[in-house]
């Protein structure tokens, strides 16, 4: 999640009152920076009617927007790029400071749909937009691409997103043998193939470009970073839906890595917890989640993929939906805390995905992941 004031001037209370309108009005806009390939601001756009964004943390390419643009003919598709940001109006007093306070909302590449002219003879398009991932995803390997054993993991990394401005944390674990790709592989497959094996979250790009690589943590043991309540600063709007569906989530999971010169790594990880209703002590019967085709650098990286998978298994199965005024800092993954006494819910959440109109009076649609073991 981005910081309640990414430019620090407003304590977290002060922002928290404007967003929750704790003194009685609240308002919101948003504005569009046109960007250039490099990510180098060219300087704000007038030609965005309306847009969308959205975020899935589950997805291969995390957050994508729609646009409605003016065609003036002053857009370059194959190498413009645009960033939305949303401003909200901090009530006085001010003491200097500005009077408002501003967060990206990630740098998306644009398609080129088909023009339409409108009855009064304006020109417009439909734009969909997809954030840097889209890049990785459709760059792909011409010949077989390899790294050779002993290359450091984020060597690797830092070698196949080379140019890409990138937030990369260092780890010191290396490939055991060589690793190949067939030609025609995306790089952004590549990518979360080098990243799952030393058990990192999921390639995604922040909210100002930078490509971000680090360790995976259960969201069990992050903390919190922001907590939606029905209560006097409530901005929650609407019904929320609880939903939970057990039936088919594993209790035990097999991973092998079997390579040719190697000796095969195996890790088996059992949910035997008498407390958990999925377990194999509550089902009296197994249920194996079993893959014979993975990476890891070593048994410990193997045994603690086996132990995220049985985690994440365990969130996908419990989800709630609900609708809030725009929080415009969300980011990917985010951890939250939601108290509902209706729902009789007050625990930490995983944010699977948002999704919001670039508009004043829009609301938010979130859907939450439970971090619970089941």
């Amino acid at each position: 999640m981005q910081p309640l004031d990414p430019a620090g001037n407003y304590s977290d209370d002060e922002v928290i009152d404007a967003l929750s309108a704790a003194r009685g009005t609240r308002s919101m806009s948003f504005r569009y920076e046109r960007l250039d390939e490099l990510n180098n601001l060219v300087g704000p756009v007038d030609w965005v009617l309306s847009g969308s964004v959205a975020n899935n943390s589950l997805a291969d390419i995390k957050r994508t927007a729609k646009l409605r643009v003016l065609d003036r003919g002053q857009i370059n598709y194959l190498r413009d790029r645009i960033r939305p940001v949303a401003r909200l109006t901090m009530p006085g007093p001010h003491d200097g400071r500005a009077p408002y306070v501003e967060w990206p909302l990630g740098v998306f590449l644009l398609s080129t749909p088909e023009r339409t002219v409108g009855t009064a003879g304006v020109v417009e398009r439909e734009v969909a937009a997809y954030d840097q991932l889209v890049v990785l995803a459709d760059d792909k390997v011409a010949d077989r691409y390899s790294v050779a054993a002993g290359t450091l993991y984020t060597d690797a990394i830092a070698t196949l997103t080379f140019g890409l401005a990138r937030n990369l944390v260092p780890s010191d674990k290396a490939l055991t043998s060589a690793r190949e790709w067939e030609p025609g592989t995306p790089k952004l497959r590549i990518l979360n193939d080098l990243l799952a094996a030393i058990n990192y979250e999921s390639a995604w790009f922040d909210e100002l470009g930078r490509l971000v690589c680090r360790p995976y943590q259960s969201p069990t043991d992050r903390s919190s970073e922001y907590a939606y309540a029905t209560d006097d600063k409530s901005v929650i709007v609407g019904e929320a839906a609880q939903s939970l569906d057990l039936f088919s989530v594993p209790n035990r999971w097999v991973l092998v890595k079997s390579e040719a010169d190697e000796a095969p790594l195996t890790s088996a990880y059992t949910n035997d917890d008498p407390a958990s209703p999925t377990s194999t002590v509550s089902r009296g019967r197994v249920i194996v989640d079993f893959r014979d085709d993975e990476d890891a650098a070593d048994q410990a990286t193997l045994d603690a993929r086996a132990a995220r998978y049985a985690f994440e298994a365990s969130q996908v199965f419990e989800s709630v939906d609900f609708e809030t005024l725009v929080m415009p800092m969300h980011s990917n993954a985010d951890v939250v805390t939601l108290t509902h006494p209706a729902l009789s819910l007050d625990a930490k959440f995983s944010e699977q995905s948002w999704e919001y109109d670039l508009k004043a009076g829009a609301t938010m649609s979130h859907k939450l992941r439970r971090v619970v073991s089941v």
